[in-house]
């Protein structure tokens, strides 16, 4: 099975250095162009199955790859929304930390299990990401290629999950905006085999 994860467009809220998961924000100039990049890398990749989250920067992306492709069927999965941050949505670290300063103390001391009050933590986007996965596994088979048009914590999630990564460890692998990973999986066994982005081309 191939499993291919790609990371929505820059937005403005990743420009502006907002701490954002389910709050919505518009592409920037360079997410929009970055939009080209991606459908073009995609294009010579024939693929069985697309899901997205529902969030617009990735449900836009993810129609726009399933038009060049002349493909209908886009699922729509909450499993792979970005983690949800809670009281800190739509904050930069200055303002979180003065408006709550115990709350985002916590969270920095404790990145992977504290969680945000009013949104979750790592451990548990890592958890929902892995039993969508493991339904993924029951429900195709093993000659597919899934796409799956996401989030960079449910890609870092399902890179710790797949490739047996502590999650304290995953910031070793730096996913960028628009970045698209490749992972090929077989016998419960995944082998990264390409991680790619407009920055790095």
């Amino acid at each position: 099975m191939r499993l291919i994860f790609i990371r929505h467009p820059e937005t403005q809220a990743n420009v502006n250095k907002l701490i954002y998961g389910r709050s919505e924000s518009d592409y920037s100039e360079a997410g929009r162009t970055s939009i080209l990049w991606v459908v073009e890398q995609m294009r010579n990749l024939d693929f069985d199955v697309m899901y997205a989250s529902p969030s617009k920067r990735t449900t836009f992306l993810a129609e726009q790859i399933a038009k060049d492709h002349n493909f209908t069927d886009i699922r729509s999965e909450e499993r792979i929304l970005e983690m949800h941050c809670g009281i800190f949505e739509n904050m930069s670290n200055e303002e979180a930390k003065k408006k709550y300063e115990k709350e985002y103390d916590a969270l920095i001391n404790n990145y992977t299990h504290y969680v945000i009050p009013q949104g979750e933590s790592f451990k548990m986007v890592r958890d929902r990401v892995k039993l969508f996965l493991e339904e993924i596994f029951q429900r195709h088979s093993k000659e597919q290629t899934i796409v799956f048009v996401t989030h960079s914590m449910v890609i870092r999630s399902a890179l710790s999950y797949l490739l047996k990564i502590d999650l304290d460890d995953i910031w070793h692998i730096k996913i960028d905006p628009a970045s698209i990973v490749d992972i090929h999986y077989e016998s419960e066994f995944a082998m990264l085999q390409g991680l790619r982005a407009p920055s790095s081309k």
